[in-house]
């Protein structure tokens, strides 16, 4: 892509009267895999991947494309976390850094095949949400169908299905998990799930809300109700022209519905109303905020023909807040998620019978498809036929934090103005752009002060650009074996609050992954990897480290890799070019970049790994 004209178009046009292919986009090999419940039975491997969240993996799959034997556990039927089993689809991305975002690393293979299989197969568009054409919004059973096929390429063997109860730990080191597939034995584990579940049943240290554990215990909390951020239960609804099936519709309001009525009312009015990120005129104004492709009907509608949207995914004005006992007790955990699936039914309930509206949940993403449906026993038998078809699990926001060779703080990240660079760390290893968008816990009280932290360093307004994520975040500093992954890298809460999105979560993930191969292949421990040493294997692999792209180099040019390791080592000159209503970049003297990065190549020979695709 040439930065300075930026003409290469991401998404297929369609020509007026183009039809999509209406049919299943589910393989035979996913439903196959979904319903796997894998036999008990001793295993041990390289890498224990711990959740298959976008961040498991990337992490997955980075580590077995350099060499390691590698592991996944699952609990649920699908791979993806949170953009599948959690139903948020739709891609949280920042728009104005979609180049440096999307065509670089593992994402943007993931990125890539999704798009194949819109253009190709589905024949339909893929960007048909938050009311603009670039959005990127494809259904959970497509990212699904895509993660799987990737796992399966790569040769990544996947416990679905699989619950995950003990960690092993030796002294200061973890090595390995007790699952109900039975042991795992593994010389790194890696905590992708969407809690920091590990970090809790190996004793590692960890933060938790604005408290500190060590692993078993946990100080500084006042209460076990300490604010974290909202979880949201979404569910992906549908228009249904023809009237809504029997079993679909809500008759009878959920216990709590006054209390969120005037809120829905306000929200999701008749009328609509005019918001430029989640309301437009008119009573369907709502849908196009997180619309996602139909694939049971024949609409070609994209992202800025918000009036002609017929399925989207209800994650507005449905958080939900808990507290720190979310993370640490099963019976509040499970209460708290039946409340914030009962509020969700309850907008269900306004769309149908307040409004009039033919919508109720989507029943062929495949979340009714696996060996247990969704079933939470504090929510009542009647909303049953509903529950079935709503995600696997909850968006969740923030989750338990490990306690870093290096920490993330607000601080840290603050962009001045907005769209700008924070200042550049040469240990970082993933480019995060997303503002600290925290969901509830917004109060004084709720930040770690002991950390020089407070509300006085969240931006009052909105901030976002390119951040640096150092590979110190990702390692424990007490305990060797293990790497943190997803949402569960050593930041404060109000730094986590930017790390969530899909990209930058599969850029952790990868990084994770690439780090806990090189300690298997030099029989170290992460800590002891030069961080410049898993800086050029990923670079290897296509990944961006750089806070922006640089002007006419893309993952597959020959210099690619020497200029970016360069410019992540502060080892070469460059400008930042912002040209207006564009995606700014990088200028550099491309030659004398790649002699600096061919110097850092030659000293590093030793900590390299070969790469297979």
């Amino acid at each position: 892509m040439n930065l300075a004209t930026q003409t290469i178009p991401r998404f297929k046009e369609f020509a007026p009267g183009d039809k999509p292919n209406v049919v299943d986009p589910i393989s035979s090999r996913q439903r196959t895999a979904w319903n796997e419940v894998p036999e008990v039975a001793d295993r041990s491997c390289d890498v224990v991947v711990a959740g298959g969240g976008l961040s498991g993996v990337t992490a997955a799959i980075a580590a077995t494309r350099r060499g390691a034997s590698v592991i996944m556990v699952e609990p649920t039927h699908m791979v993806g976390g949170q953009a599948t089993a959690g139903g948020v689809s739709a891609f949280d991305i920042t728009f104005h850094y979609d180049h440096a975002l999307n065509d670089f690393g593992i994402w943007s293979e993931i990125l890539a095949r999704i798009q194949h299989i819109y253009d190709v197969d589905l024949n339909r568009p893929v960007n048909v949400g938050h009311y603009r054409k670039i959005s990127f919004t494809p259904n959970v059973a497509v990212v699904e169908r895509v993660l799987t096929e990737m796992l399966d390429a790569a040769g990544v063997p996947v416990l679905r299905n699989t619950g995950i109860s003990a960690a092993f730990r030796e002294a200061g080191r973890v090595t390995g998990l007790l699952t109900t597939a039975g042991p795992i034995e593994a010389k790194i584990v890696i905590d992708a799930t969407e809690d920091g579940q590990v970090l809790a049943l190996a004793g590692v240290p960890h933060r938790l809300s604005n408290g500190v554990s060590n692993g078993t215990t946990t100080r500084g909390i006042t209460s076990q109700r300490q604010a974290i951020q909202d979880i949201t239960y979404t569910a992906i609804i549908q228009a249904y022209p023809g009237g809504i099936p029997d079993e679909l519709r809500v008759t009878v309001a959920p216990e709590n519905y006054d209390t969120y009525a005037a809120e829905f009312r306000s929200a999701y009015p008749p009328e609509g109303g005019f918001d430029s990120l989640k309301k437009k005129p008119g009573p369907l104004g709502f849908a196009g905020f997180r619309a996602a492709p139909d694939l049971s009907s024949e609409n070609m509608q994209t992202g800025d023909e918000y009036n002609a949207v017929t399925r989207t995914n209800l994650n507005h004005f449905n958080d939900f807040p808990v507290g720190a006992d979310y993370l640490t007790d099963p019976d509040a955990r499970a209460r708290y998620e039946a409340e914030a699936k009962l509020k969700t039914i309850c907008i269900i309930y306004y769309l149908q019978n307040e409004l009039g509206l033919p919508w109720s949940v989507a029943t062929d993403e495949g979340y009714a498809e696996g060996p247990t449906p969704p079933r939470n026993p504090y929510v009542p038998q009647v909303y049953i036929p509903i529950e079935r078809h709503m995600p696997l699990i909850p968006y969740i926001r923030e989750s338990r934090r490990v306690i870093g060779t290096a920490i993330i703080t607000g601080k840290d990240i603050v962009r001045e103005p907005n769209r700008t660079e924070a200042p550049w760390r040469d240990d970082s290893v993933v480019v995060g752009t997303y503002h600290p968008d925290l969901h509830g816990g917004r109060a004084e009280t709720d930040f770690e002060n002991y950390l020089g932290e407070s509300l006085a360093d969240k931006p009052t307004v909105w901030r976002e650009g390119p951040f640096p994520i150092p590979m110190g975040a990702l390692i424990p500093e007490w305990v060797d074996g293990l790497l943190a992954a997803e949402k569960n890298i050593s930041t404060t809460r109000l730094a986590s609050g930017a790390i969530r999105l899909h990209p930058t979560v599969s850029g952790i993930g990868e990084a994770a992954g690439t780090a806990a191969a090189l300690a298997v292949h030099h029989g170290v421990q992460p800590a002891e990897i030069p961080v410049a040493a898993v800086q050029l294997s990923l670079a290897e692999g296509g990944a961006l480290l750089t806070p922006l792209a640089v002007e006419g180099l893309d993952r597959g040019s020959p210099e690619f890799i020497a200029v970016t390791l360069a410019l992540a080592r502060n080892r070469a000159a460059k400008e930042i070019l912002r040209p207006k209503n564009m995606e700014p970049y990088i200028i550099t003297d491309t030659e004398a970049a790649a002699a600096a990065g061919q110097v850092s190549i030659q000293y590093l020979k030793d900590w390299r790994v070969s790469i297979q695709r």
